[in-house]
Formats: C-alpha cells, sequence, structure tokens
C-alpha cells in the first residue's frame, strides 16, 4: 500500500512538473464571441479578419473549402452580393480557351479561395520546401495539450476553442530578436517557415472602425475569419440547438404531467 501511495505521489509530481515546464509554449486561453452554448460570430469583427486575410493571407495560402458566395451568408461577414463579387473578380482562375490554349478568367461567386500557386511543387519551390498550408479548416485541425489538470476539466467541461487559441497564439508568438522574424515559441521545435506576417499599423481599418491597428487585433480578427471559415453554419446549428432543447425540455415536463396524472387514476 505504501508502496502504491508513494508510485501515485511520484506520478503527480511528474505531471505537475511537466506542466510547469511547459507553460511558456502553452497558448493562454482566449475570450471569443463565439465560444460557448450561445456564442455568435461578431460581423464586424469577421470583415476585419476578411481584409487582414486579403492583404496578409492570400499571397502565400488558400482557402479551396470556403466559396466568395458564403460570405454572403446570414451569421458570417454578410457582405452583398456586390461586395462579394468584387473580392471574387480579384482572384484569377485557369480555364481553357475556344482554340484549346490555358487562358484565366475572374473568380465568380461559386468559386473558392484559390491558392495562389499553380501546383504543390511551385508552392515548395518558393517556399524554401515546405508547402502553406490551406486555411480552410486550420482553426479546427490545430490544437495543444492543456496539461494537468486542466485536461481532467475539459472532460466534464469540453471546451472547442483550443484551435483559434492556438492560431492566435502562434500570430503573436514570434520572438522580436530573431532576425529572421521565424522563431516562435508556440511552434513545435521553436522555429516555423512562415516569417513574422503581422505588425503593427501595417492594415488600416475603415474611418468607421474603433478598433486598434495593432498585431494583436490583426491576429485575433484573423483567427475569427479563420474560425468562421471552418465552420460557417456555426450559429445556425446554435440556434436549432436551443431549439431541440427547449422542446426536450416541453416534452419532459408534459411526460412529468403524464405521469402524475395515471399514479392519480391507479390511487
Amino acid at each position: 500500500m505504501k508502496r502504491l501511495l508513494k508510485f501515485s505521489v511520484l506520478c503527480f509530481s511528474l505531471l505537475g512538473l511537466g506542466s510547469t515546464y511547459a507553460q511558456e509554449a502553452t497558448p493562454e486561453r482566449q475570450e471569443w464571441s463565439f465560444s460557448g452554448i450561445n456564442g455568435q460570430y461578431d460581423k464586424e469583427q469577421l470583415r476585419r479578419g476578411l481584409q487582414v486575410y486579403e492583404e496578409k493571407c492570400r499571397a502565400c495560402h488558400g482557402m479551396k473549402h470556403l466559396t466568395f458566395r458564403t460570405l454572403t451568408r446570414s451569421g458570417g461577414p454578410e457582405l452583398t452580393e456586390e461586395e462579394a463579387r468584387s473580392i471574387a473578380n480579384g482572384y484569377q482562375f485557369p480555364e481553357i480557351q475556344d482554340d484549346g490554349q490555358m487562358g484565366e478568367r475572374d473568380g465568380t461567386l461559386n468559386d473558392s479561395f484559390i491558392s495562389p500557386y499553380l501546383n504543390e511543387r511551385e508552392a515548395r519551390y518558393l517556399n524554401n520546401g515546405a508547402e502553406p498550408v490551406d486555411l480552410s479548416y486550420i482553426v479546427r485541425a490545430r490544437s495543444y495539450d492543456r496539461g494537468f489538470p486542466q485536461f481532467l476539466l475539459d472532460a466534464f467541461l469540453p471546451y472547442t476553442d483550443q484551435g483559434a487559441d492556438y492560431v492566435y497564439a502562434l500570430l503573436t508568438g514570434y520572438l522580436p530578436d530573431d532576425p529572421e522574424l521565424k522563431a516562435n515559441r508556440y511552434f513545435p521545435g521553436g522555429v516555423i517557415n512562415m516569417p513574422k506576417p503581422l505588425n503593427s499599423g501595417e492594415i488600416q481599418w475603415s474611418p468607421a472602425s474603433q478598433k486598434a491597428e495593432t498585431e494583436e487585433q490583426y491576429a485575433r480578427d484573423v483567427t475569427a475569419f479563420l474560425a468562421w471559415a471552418a465552420d460557417p453554419a456555426l450559429s445556425e446549428r446554435k440556434q436549432q440547438g436551443n431549439y431541440v432543447m427547449g422542446y426536450l425540455a416541453i416534452m419532459l415536463g408534459l411526460l412529468w404531467i403524464l405521469r402524475r396524472m395515471k399514479r392519480r387514476s391507479l390511487m
């Protein structure tokens, strides 16, 4: 019994020690408008995030699973069709012309955010052998170990925005003393092939916006936009979930009343 107790104490000590050493590289939990049961996307934030993507991200990344028409959906940036079409026209898509030769055409609402590279080989050649990832589901594809004892709490109170926390931390986690701007405290190994993409003051918001033009705000807005791109139907699904929960609550109440009435009839 004493040996078992010593072994348990040793295991918990090692878990706590590992969590302490990993603390600097663990992204902090952020507050997102879309978190929680009733969370919703912030339309203005998504529009700013789209602007950051267009000015900073599209030069290297694509989102092949997101169409320009999706930008007009309720619960998202809610652009007008003209605004979405204007963005689509800024992309060029390969097309076989009438003479059989390859040509290009402007994008339409039914097209997606195409990769800026012709193929994977070109992408790797222009980026030191590393292909820039597609950002369609990057927020859902990335996560991190929340450590002990947080992972135990997650079993009872699930937290689903780890990917957003990680992407935000990655964008703001570059070390200032690195001359190549590739050292990142949150990337595995400490060095990422993507140079620091965001700097304060580089993107100008519209005059109506009251948000700061800082690196942290750019990162927060584009992360929210990527979270929406990975799950555009989130708001609709949460609304349907509320309807279902209300329906189940009503049915539970009716069943309870029916049970009481049946018990009285038997007495």
